[in-house]
Parts: structure tokens; C-alpha cells; sequence
């Protein structure tokens, strides 16, 4: 394609078709961009007028040697005079008259033309005592295309032995006098020559140069600025029926210009560097064959985009073709090049689609071939005709169907599955994951917990393109032992990942475990996919955590107090000094009920970790006033009072209102702890129509006016794992820690999905700041809701 479809449109640019095609668009982007004529150039015509006053054709050359006296009087810069003057005069007198006349001022002369007997080009010569009076003689012959129309003339024109420059050429500066072939390096051999065609962008229909009548010239009637430093031609106009005009192209409609007017236009475009070139070698044959190899390559590039490419290089042309034309005066053929793009995007398609076909059947037939069990699509109703296109699509369609249903099956299998599971690249990076791996690495907020948003947004995978290995590589990690049968091949970039467990920004905790999808392949090959499966042992460690926070509470907290009834019984028994009666009663029924709010703590720790809430809708109002009547009579045998500020809230919250009762009320005795005698509760509620929540939010506030916390001792509180550093079972009492007691408040408010924030500094008080979601007032989500456990947002964080 690349050798054969150039070769071919260049062979047709000059056959019937093209020809006429590239001459319209070439007529058309002339007008379009007509050039307006310069006013050095004045045109005598010879007119209907004249012959009426002179008398018939033709006038005799003492005329038109009194008429060239009056133009050298006013000294034009060069004269053409339009007339074939090929014989002498029967009377000398008047070749003397107009042979002295021309030696007053430059006068050119035109050769005549005529066809010799083996049809090779002629020019006769004008007669000897005119040519050598002539500052110079050359050729006038405007030769038509094809169609009959002119739209450019030869430089050079004539027989091999003779050939003669065009008479504007000879104007514009050019000797005026034959050369040879080898000259103008034409061959030797030719019998005809014509050699630099240039194109001629008409200014327009007759009558577009300043024309003035022979007549007037004659006699005197015009102005010196007319005439003075202009190229002045003499010439018949189309009304003196003298037959000396031609149809040109490029200005519109059909339209014959008078020859001296084509001459004009001709004279006027080689003055001005305006003439049209026309190449005819192999600058052609490059136009021609380049947008054609351009559309292939694009095409081997990217085929996908073939049409694209054929508009694009169509376009370019055009607009190369229009430049060149109006900028750099090139005439190249506009029709040939796009006609051979057009036909290198049906050959491109045509061989491409060949080759498409073929390679669709082979691989259909190839996957029909495979065994599909149950995923075995129906097979058609009635054979097709043998290798007709019914057949081929098809064959392409049951082997699509196979895959379609395979794929879906494996998909949906792989999505559904409650186990993280990820295929990876043999480089780490992720192919595909399904639901649960993406709750795990990549959760998104607005996902509820029933996993309803997950599936409807299956279809993404946010995990896709991410490499695992350096995504796992951010987050907290410990060291674990990997068990020999868990282990992959050797040399994998899984090993050292297999051997931590890893913990989210979330809080979730998983383990790693890889194997090869290719266990066919030997060390020394590349695998072609993991599947790699994510152990979650959350639960395992959370688990693990509350029994060891158990054993330390019992080895602590609940044995602190029995040792100190002991000491107070040994000191009393020993007799030892202010150890009386009365004061170890005191101290232990102190350590006794002690030891009973400890063991009630703990037993409200294990009710609020349960998961057995009765929820319901419950006034937020009720929660605080319950709370505030449960504290009443402590707070005032502190000396405290409670000033209480319970603002309007529209809505209820889905609660188990004596848990959450339970931890308003443990803030409240933590407040009452942390104040001195004299000092106020403030508890406030109000309603956030602005929060994050569907129905808005209502947020409880209790403050107290006591010492206060630092930035550091409200980080670790607000920290789960914070471990005591206070003296075991002296949290509470002392106030130094809060212990159990917080872990009850976070428990249940994270249960009822709300948020928990404390701000304090030292020495002005403590407040906490409990957010709990409001609920739709109706009948519908409580139904919906009853017996469920868990509240709105179970997998809310406990801070913002």
C-alpha cells in the first residue's frame, strides 16, 4: 500500500476526473482570495469607437506610430503593443513612421503563433526593421487546460532548436531572445517544449485594470500622472469584435477576457512576485504520495482511531493546499491527495477488518473448544450454511456467552465472599478485589453497615492499579511467626508481608496470606497472578485485649481493697497505736463499699459491652433529668448544686435509656469528684439541626469548675488502650484516672452510634460533650429497627 496506492493516484492526477476536480477547487480558493490589480499597469484599448473613427481593421502603423509619440511624451516605463506586425507594410513609408516612433520609448513586441507541420509550436517573428526597433519580442501564447479554460501561460514555449521566453517574462526583465532546450534544461530530443507554467490569479472580469480608448491616447485626451512610469499595453477589448479573446478561469462564472487584459494579469503577477507556480515534477508527485503514507503510519500507530486520522489529514491538506495557494503562490492539486487518503482508509479498514475476522474465528472456534459444562449456552435451532457470516457471528456469540457467564459467576462469587480476597500482579499490584477487601483498605464513610452501598457500587473498585505490598507497607505492623504450611515459594515479594500483622487507620487487624494462581510455573518464571487473602483478627485481638483488661482489674482494682481490710485487721490485732475500734470498722466498710462499686462497674462494663440493648425512641429530656435526679442527693452532701439548661429539642433518639442514663450519670459523678465544695454543675442539651446526621443530632454537655486536665491527660484519656498510671482501685476515689468508668460512657455511646469529645485545661474545669443522632418520628423505622442491635451508626468513631 505504502508503494502501489501513491503510484496509482499519481498516474491518475493528470487522467479525466482529477483533472477537472483539482480546477475547481483551484477556481474556487482563487476567487476566494482575488488579488485587487496594481495601479501600475494602464491598458489602450482598442474599441468599438475606435474602428468606427479610424475606419476597419487593420488601422494603419503610422497611427499607431502618431499614438506612441503621444505615450513618449509623458514617458511610460514600457509599452506592449498587442499586435502580430509579422509582415512589412506595402508602404514603407509607414513601417519608417512607426519604426522611428518606437525608438522614442521602450516598445514590446509579441511573436505569432502558429502550429508547424509535425504540430510542434511556432512563433513567427515580427517583420526585421520592427524587431530590432523593439526593445524586446517574446511569446503571447495563453494556452488553455484541458477543459478549455486559461489559467496560466508557459515561461518558456517553442521547438527544440527554438524557444522563446513569454513577452511579460520579457517585460519583467528577462532578454528577450531565443534559447535552446538544454537552456532551460529541457532534453535535446523533444520536438515541443514547454517548460515553467505559472497560474494566473485574475483580478477580476473586464474592466478591472485602468482602461482608456485608443482613441483618447490618440488625441492627446488624458492626463500626464495616467501615463507617466506605467507598463502601458495596447490591445483590442471584447467590444471591437476582433476575436482576440479567451475564457479564463478563477473569477466567477464563465468569463472571456479580451488578450490584453490576460496579459495585463499576467504581467501584473510576474511584477509583483504574485505568479502561481505550478510544479509539475516531483514536488508533485511528494504532495501527493506524503498525506498517503502519513494516514498509514498513523493508522500502524493507533487504529483504533483511523476515521479520525482520515478527517485529520484530510483537513491538513486543505489547509496546506489553501495556504500555499494564497500565501507561498503554489498551485498543488487538491482533489489527488485526498482522493488517495480516502482510498488508503478503505484499503486500511478493509484489510484490518480482513484480518480481524479471521483472527475472531480462530479464537472462537479455539474457546468453543473448551469443555463448559453447565455454563454450556443453548446451541442455535437450525444450522447455518456452511462459512457464511451466520455462522461466524454465531460461533463468536456462544463463545462470548461462555465467558460472559463464566466471568459472572467467578465475580460475583469472588465479590459476595465475606473473606478479603485480592488477584495481584506478579509485581504486587492489584487486579481486582472484592467487597470485603475494600471495607478493610479503602472503607468509605458513606457506607452503612448493612452493606447495601457496597454492592451497589460493585461495579468500582477502589483497590484496582494500587500496589498492595506498599499500601500495607504504611500501616502498623508487628512481627508474627508464619506457620510452615502458610508460607509461599521463596523469593517472593509476599514473604517478609506474610510475616506481620498489620492495623488499619480504622483499627481493624489482619493478617496476609499468598498463593500462586500459577503453581505450573518454575522458579525461574514469571507468575502470572496471586490471589492474596486478608486473615481479619480484629475480634481475635479485641477479645484478647478485654481479657487482659479483666485480669488486670481483678488482679488490681478488686484485690487492692481486700488487702487493705487485712492490713486494718492485722494492725488491730497487733495493737498498734490509734488502731481503735471505731476506726477499723470504718476503714473496713470504706473498703467494703469500695470493693462493691468496683465489682458494680464491672458488671455495668459487661452489660454495656453486651449486645443485648433494648432499644427504643426515648425523649433525650427524660436521659438528662434521669441522670441529674440519680447524682441529686451527692452532689448536695458535696456542697455542689446542679444548674441544669435543657434547651428544645424536636425529635427523639433511638436509646436504651437506662444504659445511657447509666454513663450521663457516670460523667456527672466523675464531675462531682473532680469539684470542690461550693462549686456548680452545668448540664446542658440542645439540638444540631447542622450535624452530619440525616435528622440532625442532640448534644448533652456536662462541665464542671474543677482543676482541669492538660493537652496530655486528655489525649490519653480519650485514648482506648490508655492504661491507669495511678495506683491501682485509686482512680475513681482519688480522681487521679478514670478507669472502668469511661470505658462504660464510651461503650454505650458508641453503641447509640453518637460521639464523645472532652475539652479542659488546668484550672478551668472540665467539659464533656456527648452527640447522639436524632431518629424519624414514626411507627415505620421503629419496626424497622426493633429488635436490632446496635444503634444508627454502630461503626461510628467515638471522635470527630
Amino acid at each position: 500500500m505504502l508503494l502501489l496506492l501513491p503510484s496509482a493516484i499519481v498516474w491518475l492526477d493528470g487522467r479525466p476526473g482529477l483533472v477537472e476536480a483539482n480546477a475547481a477547487v483551484y477556481d474556487r480558493m482563487l476567487f476566494d482570495s482575488a488579488q485587487p490589480p496594481s495601479g501600475d499597469i494602464l491598458i489602450v484599448g482598442i474599441d468599438k469607437r475606435t474602428l468606427e473613427t479610424l475606419g476597419p481593421w487593420p488601422v494603419p502603423r503610422s497611427v499607431h506610430a502618431l499614438l506612441l509619440e503621444q505615450l513618449a511624451a509623458h514617458e511610460p516605463k514600457a509599452v506592449l503593443l498587442d499586435l502580430f506586425l509579422g509582415t512589412s507594410s506595402s508602404d514603407p513609408a509607414q513601417d519608417q513612421a512607426l519604426t522611428s516612433a518606437m525608438a522614442k520609448l521602450p516598445v514590446y513586441l509579441p511573436l505569432d503563433y502558429a502550429a508547424g507541420p509535425d504540430g510542434e509550436p511556432s512563433f513567427k517573428s515580427p517583420a526585421l526593421a520592427l524587431a530590432k526597433a523593439a526593445r524586446g519580442v517574446g511569446h503571447a501564447n495563453a494556452t488553455p487546460d484541458a477543459d478549455g479554460f486559461v489559467r496560466g501561460i508557459w515561461r518558456w514555449e517553442g521547438s527544440a532548436q527554438e524557444i522563446w521566453p513569454y513577452l511579460g517574462l520579457v517585460m519583467a526583465g528577462e532578454p528577450g531572445r531565443p534559447v535552446t532546450a538544454s537552456h532551460i534544461g529541457e532534453e535535446p530530443g523533444s520536438r515541443s517544449v514547454r517548460r515553467g507554467r505559472f497560474g494566473i490569479d485574475f483580478a477580476g472580469a473586464a474592466g478591472s485594470y485602468p482602461t482608456v480608448s485608443y482613441l483618447d491616447i490618440l488625441y492627446g485626451n488624458f492626463s500626464d500622472e495616467l501615463v507617466r512610469g506605467k507598463f502601458v499595453l495596447i490591445g483590442a477589448l471584447a467590444d471591437a469584435a476582433l476575436g482576440d479573446t479567451v475564457p479564463v478561469a478563477g473569477i466567477g462564472a464563465q468569463t472571456n477576457l479580451p488578450g490584453v487584459e490576460v496579459h495585463a494579469n499576467a504581467l501584473d503577477a510576474l511584477l509583483h512576485d504574485r505568479a502561481i507556480e505550478v510544479p509539475t515534477d516531483w514536488r508533485r508527485v511528494l504532495w501527493i504520495s506524503v498525506p498517503i503514507w502519513l494516514a498509514l503510519l498513523l493508522y500502524l500507530l493507533n487504529a483504533s482511531h483511523s476515521l479520525a486520522w482520515t478527517f485529520s489529514v484530510t483537513g491538513l491538506c486543505i489547509g496546506v493546499n489553501y495556504l500555499a495557494l494564497v500565501q507561498g503562490r503554489i498551485a498543488l492539486p487538491f482533489a489527488s491527495p485526498l482522493c488517495g487518503v480516502a482510498a488508503a482508509y478503505v484499503l486500511w479498514s478493509w484489510r484490518r477488518m480482513s484480518e480481524l475476522l479471521l483472527f475472531f474465528r480462530e479464537r472462537a472456534e479455539r474457546l468453543n473448544a473448551v469443555p463448559a459444562g453447565a455454563f454450556e449456552p443453548p446451541l442455535p435451532l437450525q444450522p447455518v450454511a456452511l462459512d457464511s457470516v451466520e455462522r461466524r457471528t454465531n460461533t463468536l456469540d456462544l463463545a462470548i456467552e461462555r465467558l460472559t457467564r463464566l466471568q459472572a459467576l467467578l465475580t460475583q462469587g469472588m465479590w459476595s465472599l465475606p473473606v478479603p480476597v485480592l488477584i495481584c500482579r506478579p509485581d504486587g499490584v492489584v487486579s481486582q478485589s472484592n467487597a470485603a477487601a475494600q471495607q478493610l483498605l479503602a472503607p468509605q464513610p458513606s457506607l452503612s453497615s448493612t452493606g447495601l452501598m457496597l454492592r451497589r457500587g460493585a461495579s468500582v473498585d477502589r483497590l484496582q492499579g494500587v500496589n498492595l505490598p506498599q499500601l500495607i507497607a504504611r500501616l502498623r505492623r508487628a512481627k508474627i511467626e508464619v506457620p510452615r504450611a502458610a508460607q509461599s515459594r521463596s523469593g517472593t515479594i509476599w514473604d517478609n508481608a506474610m510475616a506481620h500483622e498489620y492495623t488499619t487507620d480504622q483499627g481493624s487487624i489482619f493478617t496476609l496470606r499468598a498463593a500462586s494462581l500459577d503453581e505450573s510455573a518454575t522458579q525461574g518464571e514469571s507468575l502470572r497472578a496471586w490471589v492474596v487473602v486478608l486473615n481479619d483478627i480484629t475480634a481475635q485481638r479485641q477479645a484478647q485485649r478485654e481479657r487482659e483488661q479483666l485480669f488486670s482489674f481483678l488482679s488490681h482494682d478488686v484485690r487492692s481493697p481486700q488487702v487493705s481490710i487485712l492490713s486494718l485487721l492485722a494492725l488491730h490485732a497487733d495493737g498498734a497505736p490509734g488502731g481503735d475500734l471505731k476506726q477499723v470498722v470504718e476503714g473496713i466498710g470504706r473498703e467494703a463499699r469500695r470493693t462493691i462499686r468496683l465489682v458494680e462497674n464491672f458488671m455495668d462494663t459487661l452489660e454495656a459491652e453486651s449486645r443485648a440493648y433494648n432499644f427504643m425512641q426515648t425523649e433525650p429530656a427524660s436521659v438528662v433529668i434521669d441522670a441529674i435526679d440519680a447524682i441529686w442527693a451527692t452532689a448536695h452532701a458535696r456542697g455542689l448544686s446542679v444548674a441544669p439548661r435543657l434547651g428544645t429539642v424536636e425529635g427523639k433518639i433511638w436509646a436504651d435509656a437506662p444504659l445511657l442514663t447509666r454513663g450521663v450519670v457516670n460523667l456527672l459523678n466523675n464531675a462531682i469528684r473532680h469539684s470542690q465544695p461550693g462549686a456548680s454543675l452545668h448540664v446542658c442539651m440542645e439540638a444540631n439541626p447542622d450535624a452530619t446526621s440525616l435528622h440532625g443530632e442532640v448534644v448533652i454537655s456536662v462541665q464542671d469548675e474543677g482543676s482541669g486536665m492538660d493537652a496530655d491527660r486528655v489525649r490519653e484519656l480519650m485514648t482506648r488502650e490508655a492504661k491507669r498510671k495511678s495506683k491501682p482501685g485509686a482512680d475513681i476515689e482519688a480522681g487521679h484516672g478514670w478507669g472502668i468508668g469511661l470505658t462504660i460512657v464510651r461503650t454505650v455511646i458508641a453503641r447509640h452510634g453518637g460521639w464523645l469529645e472532652v475539652m479542659s485545661a488546668p484550672g478551668a474545669g472540665t467539659t464533656f460533650l456527648i452527640g447522639l443522632p436524632l431518629s424519624p418520628d414514626d411507627t415505620q423505622f421503629e419496626s424497622d429497627r426493633g429488635g436490632r442491635e446496635g444503634g444508627p451508626r454502630v461503626a461510628a468513631q467515638l471522635s470527630r
